[in-house]
């Protein structure tokens, strides 16, 4: 895991200080979460989990 001590950073949704994250964050504008809320939100929002269809190749 990466040190993200120095990025001070708090869970978008209960507030609680983030420890440890699996990746460095790119900028301070896109909301973190942790373990727990990450697990509690919604798949449609996650990342790479759209509901869009996928093109077929021809």
């Amino acid at each position: 895991m990466h040190d993200v001590r120095a990025f001070n950073l708090k869970c978008e949704s209960c507030g609680k200080e983030i420890e440890e994250l699996p990746f460095l964050p790119l900028t301070s504008s896109r909301p973190v979460y942790c373990r727990d809320c990450n697990v509690k939100r919604p798949a449609a929002k996650k990342k790479g989990n759209q509901s869009r269809p996928k093109k077929r190749r021809r």
